[in-house]
């Protein structure tokens, strides 16, 4: 079966209760068994990452099952921070999440936001600081495929 990836932006709202409604291309683009629920995660920066939950159980510490790595400080160190506070959310039946208040703190959302398609993921923006990344960005078009055609001949 075909995935679709997750492509472009989207403008939302988040409403007065915290719930944001996915776009309908996400919601299509994720896999059909997992349409009930999305992994949300702090970001680097303004945004909360939201992960497919096949995606997220692949990504997240492969290996570390098969081995003591999962005791390691460095391990613990990276799991207090992107998982003490992440979250498993459920897609309510018109197709929105509720993101929890710690993490539309610490992403500072506002009301206006930006979703943002990376192919197997998708990230959730505040509106203003996605628009000042974008108006930052120094990387041409070209420069951007070229990097993507150096990492794939690297893998």
């Amino acid at each position: 079966m075909i995935r679709l990836p997750f492509v472009g932006t989207h403008s939302a709202a988040l409403d007065d209760k915290g719930r944001l409604s996915i776009p309908a291309e996400f919601r299509n683009a994720l896999p059909q068994e997992e349409k009930l629920h999305v992994v949300l995660t702090i970001g680097s920066s303004d945004f909360i990452n939201a992960f497919p939950v096949d995606y997220f159980n692949t990504f997240y510490a492969p290996g570390e099952n098969d081995t003591a790595d999962f005791a390691l400080e460095e391990s613990i160190d990276r799991d207090m921070i992107l998982l003490s506070e992440a979250a498993v959310r459920p897609i309510d039946g018109q197709g929105r999440i509720t993101i929890p208040q710690n993490l539309l703190k610490q992403a500072n959302m506002a009301r206006e936001v930006i979703f943002l398609g990376r192919q197997k993921f998708f990230t959730i923006w505040n509106a203003e600081a996605y628009q000042a990344r974008a108006d930052q960005l120094r990387l041409s078009k070209a420069d951007a495929w070229q990097m993507l055609t150096n990492k794939n001949k690297k893998g």
